[in-house]
Order: C-alpha cells, then sequence, then structure tokens
C-alpha cells in the first residue's frame, strides 16, 4: 500500500515538475542568475591552478613543492575538495611535514562519517592506531547531517527502480525531476550542494547526488527539452563548489554540439599475461589533430580543468606508483584480453587495439 501511495505522489510530481524542467523561463531565480556565469572567481581559479601544480610536482616526485601548493591553494577556498586533502596529507607525509599532515586528517575525518577507506589506506602503513584514534577523540561534525542523509536518499530514490527501464521508465523519471528539482532549489538559497554542506564521501570523490546529474546528462543527449545542466555546472565550478573534471565528463554525455567539444580525455592501456610489462603498462591516448586538440585545450582551460599533456602525465605516475594518489583528471580504461590467447594472438590484439591511438610519452618535466 506504501509503494503505491508513493508512486501516485511520484506521478502527480511528473505531471506538474517535467513542465518545471522542460520548460524553464528566465521567471526562475535560480536559472536566471546561473545563466550569467562567466567563471570570474579569481580566487577558485587560482585554487584549481595550484592544485594542479600540486599534483603534477606529486609526478616528478617533490612531495614538499606540493604540500607548498596545497596550502596555498587551500587559502583560497572555503572549504577544500576532499580529494585535496587527501592527496596533501600524502604528501606531507611523504615529505615529513607531520604536523600539517595532521591538519589535513582531522579535516578529513571531521567532514566524514564513513572512514574505513580513509583508515585503510593511513593506519599502519603512515600512521599507528593510536594517532588515529586520538584524531578519532578530537572529531567533530562539520557538515549538515541534516542534509548530508536528505542527499543520501536522493540517490537511494534515483536507484530504487534501475534498470527496470521496461516497465518504470516513468516512475524512474519522476524520481530523477524530483531530484533535480530539489538540488536546484537548494542551488537558489544555497548555493549548489557541496562539500561544504555535505562534507566527504568515503571515496572521497564527488557527491551522493551527482549520480542525477549523470542520468540528467544523458537524457539531454537524445532529448532536448531536458534540462540543460551547462549554466548550473558552470557556476558550481566558479564557487569551488564542483569539481571541473565532473562537469565536463557530464557536459560530455549531454551531446550539444554547439557548446564545443568537451574532450573527456581518457587513457587506455591493455593487458595480457603473455605480454611484455612494456606492452602491459604502456599508455595510450586519444589520437586528436592539433586543431582538436587546441580547442579542447581552450575549453578546459575555461573549465579551470587540466590540460590533456597534464593529464597524460597523471596517468602515467598512477599507472606506475603505489602510493594511492587520487587525480580526478584521470580516467583509465584497462582492457584485460581473454586469457586463451597465444601471445601471437595477443600480440595482434594489442596492435588492433591500439591503431585508432597515439603512445604517450613524457616530453617535458612538470610541476616547477
Amino acid at each position: 500500500m506504501r509503494i503505491t501511495i508513493i508512486l501516485i505522489f511520484l506521478t502527480i510530481q511528473l505531471g506538474c515538475e517535467n513542465r518545471n524542467e522542460t520548460t524553464i523561463t528566465p521567471e526562475s531565480s535560480a536559472i536566471t542568475e546561473l545563466t550569467k556565469c562567466n567563471r570570474n572567481n579569481e580566487a577558485i581559479t587560482k585554487y584549481y591552478r595550484l592544485t594542479n601544480k600540486a599534483e603534477l610536482a606529486i609526478c616528478n616526485g617533490d612531495f614538499d613543492s606540493a604540500s607548498k601548493n596545497y596550502s596555498l591553494a587551500f587559502k583560497e577556498i572555503k572549504k577544500p575538495f576532499g580529494h585535496d586533502v587527501y592527496n596533501a596529507a600524502l604528501s606531507n607525509h611523504l615529505s615529513n611535514n607531520l604536523e600539517e599532515r595532521n591538519l589535513n586528517l582531522q579535516l578529513l575525518i571531521n567532514n566524514s562519517d564513513d572512514l574505513s577507506m580513509l583508515k585503510s589506506i593511513f593506519v599502519d602503513t603512515y600512521i599507528d592506531e593510536n594517532l588515529w584514534n586520538s584524531f578519532i577523540e578530537k572529531r567533530t561534525t562539520a557538515y549538515d547531517p541534516r542534509l548530508r542523509n536528505e542527499f543520501k536518499a536522493i540517490w537511494e530514490r534515483d536507484q530504487m527502480f534501475r534498470p527496470m527501464y521496461d516497465t518504470h521508465d516513468d516512475t524512474i523519471q519522476a524520481n530523477r525531476i524530483l531530484n533535480m528539482n530539489r538540488i536546484l532549489s537548494i542551488t537558489d538559497s544555497l548555493g549548489f550542494p557541496s562539500q561544504i554542506e555535505l562534507g566527504y564521501r568515503e571515496s572521497l570523490r564527488g557527491q551522493n547526488h551527482d549520480v542525477v546529474l549523470v542520468h540528467t546528462s544523458q537524457r539531454r543527449s537524445s532529448d532536448k527539452n531536458i534540462l540543460d545542466l551547462e549554466p548550473i555546472l558552470c557556476q558550481a565550478v566558479n564557487e569551488g563548489r564542483f569539481d571541473p573534471e565532473q562537469a565536463i565528463a557530464y557536459l560530455n554525455f549531454q551531446n550539444d554540439k554547439d557548446k564545443g567539444n568537451f574532450e573527456v580525455y581518457s587513457i587506455w592501456q591493455y593487458r595480457h599475461h603473455l605480454l611484455p610489462d612494456s606492452l602491459n603498462n604502456k599508455i595510450w591516448l586519444v589520437n586528436l589533430n592539433e586543431e582538436n586538440y587546441e580547442r579542447a585545450n581552450e575549453i578546459r582551460k575555461k573549465w579551470n580543468a587540466d590540460e590533456l599533456d597534464d593529464i597524460a602525465t597523471k596517468s602515467d605516475f598512477i599507472s606506475r606508483s603505489n602510493i594511492p594518489f587520487i587525480f580526478t583528471s584521470v580516467m583509465t580504461f584497462v582492457e584485460n584480453m581473454p586469457t586463451d590467447l597465444s601471445l601471437e594472438e595477443a600480440l595482434e590484439h594489442y596492435k588492433m587495439a591500439t591503431s585508432d591511438k597515439k603512445p604517450f610519452e613524457i616530453s617535458k618535466k612538470y610541476g616547477d
């Protein structure tokens, strides 16, 4: 009975809220403001520039320089992103800046309700259990628990009937619209919901409601009546509330060709147990011509995202390093070939898979 009531409620919501999403007009205060986004927040641009320098310094093994750049970056933003604080903690540990490391860890703990990943990485490898427990004893809640729980519920509502598209697509879309309108209402009053209000997820990447953005952008790729996320994400990035790499990924999903090429610079590796490490660990890049390469970099620069060469450098570092840094611009796809291939077959498969790509080669030093 309760499920039936919920479905009826959602159907009613769809009737009125779908109009809100598909026919948004300048009378909507949130959207009116968002369409004015001009990416003019110098402090936030400086934050992204400094964190990029820190990540490139990490790739060079210069953890002291990385620590200094993170420290400077964190002065430019209301609350730094979880993955940046985590990288700063690792960098400070590796450069023996233990006091700063401790401050980073306390910030992560204060902003997290699930510490399992963080503890598994740091305890017994970088710090002992006693020091960890001292952080837990000083733990305070540095986010809004009520709002955090609501946005966890948004994720659950989004997932409720997936992937039963054949029988429940209308309800799935009703849930998505209901969730998207809630995100818009929060954005109108507080700003785009982010790490500032919600703290950090266990993975230290994104937020629970990002799944709503994914599905909205995917729907828009085939139906341009669906809400355009660009002005919303532009404002969120400009305010230090949303990761530029995620923004570009979602705009790529939207497939709005008139907005330009939001190049998601994926990195590929192809592996087979008979192939030498020189091939298994080789980094392959999208093979863009010079014009498309420069155009993609221009768009990325406007969004404070990493340039393509920098992503390749970070991808190479991640593939070789056993230190678990997090670079959100690195999206590596590893294809494990069928194990029953002979060496000759594996080599032929490798050649075919990489025929439309180019190998990554380090051409200059980074992080200076």
